[in-house]
């Protein structure tokens, strides 16, 4: 290369690392902000309603699985078995178990959900587009901008398991961090994992299909211990920054019910909307 080019090409190279410079600066919104789901108190509680018989429910379970490892476990699930699918095959001795709870029931006539067939489920019991049922495919984007919001509250929950009588004790302490008014409810549940049974399937990714007899059900709904409703955390008071209050409850455990695979779920929420406030989960037993 000549001098003279060589200094062409020079003065050439300076001009366009000076426009990409001042290009780059010049870069117009909008920009994509990532969000941190990790950080951050506040909880959701995914109820994913479900049924043996219902072929497309092992790929919702599968969903949910997938969102709770994505939002960092800030999400709690629980299975509710409800509906025209649940319903004890009288035909099928491989769909003859009832999974079926007196809550499990009354919530999902009183949401909705069977009406609108399975799978679908609610999250935080806050209505999407004025419906409190949400497809498995809208449940992510109707849990992010919940995670966003500041927690009102804490909820400690702390087991004791009576192995001898097989009696569960456990004692929920809620502390408000902001101002809520209203009437407040605690609604504390009894779920189980690894409970293995036949499930009716069509996701290769979640099991056999079409019918999986070894199907293993995750979060199951048991019963609840202190009602369809739950109780008054507040007896209808204002609450405000700072107040705590305790509950304890017991429950006597039946067969079918393995401690080590069992968690309590504890949620409190606004009597008049049913919008959940705060959910937490702990293990029955170590």
């Amino acid at each position: 290369m000549c001098k003279k080019m060589k200094i062409r090409y020079l003065i050439l190279l300076a001009f366009l690392v000076v426009f990409v410079t001042n290009s780059c600066d010049k870069v117009a919104a909008p920009y994509v902000e990532k969000v941190d789901y990790c950080s951050g108190d506040k909880k959701v509680l995914l109820e994913d309603y479900t049924g043996h018989e219902c072929v497309n429910c092992p790929g919702a379970a599968l969903l949910a699985h997938t969102l709770q490892e994505d939002f960092c476990d800030r999400v709690v699930i629980m299975a509710v078995h409800a509906g025209f699918f649940a319903r004890p095959s009288t035909y099928d001795p491989l769909f003859a178990n009832d999974f079926r709870t007196e809550a499990g029931n009354a919530w999902d006539t009183f949401f909705g959900n069977g009406a609108q067939g399975n799978p679908n489920g609610l999250i935080s019991r806050v209505p999407v587009n004025d419906n409190f049922v949400v497809t498995p495919g809208n449940w992510g984007t109707a849990i992010a901008p919940l995670l966003q919001q500041p927690a009102k509250a804490s909820l400690i929950l702390k087991n004791t398991f009576d192995h001898t009588n097989k009696k569960l004790t456990t004692k929920i302490t809620t502390t408000f961090l902001d101002a809520v008014e209203g009437d407040i409810n605690l609604l504390v549940c009894l779920t189980q994992d690894s409970i293995i049974a036949p499930q009716k399937n069509n996701t290769p990714e979640a099991g056999e299909t079409p019918i999986d007899e070894n199907y293993v059900h995750m979060h199951m709904l048991r019963t609840t211990l202190n009602g369809i409703w739950g109780e008054s955390v507040n007896g209808g008071n204002s609450v405000g920054y700072g107040d705590k209050f305790s509950q304890e409850y017991t429950l006597d455990f039946i067969d079918e019910w393995v401690p080590k695979n069992c968690h309590v779920v504890a949620f409190i929420y606004h009597e008049d909307t049913k919008a959940v406030i705060q959910v937490e989960e702990i293990a029955v037993s170590e």
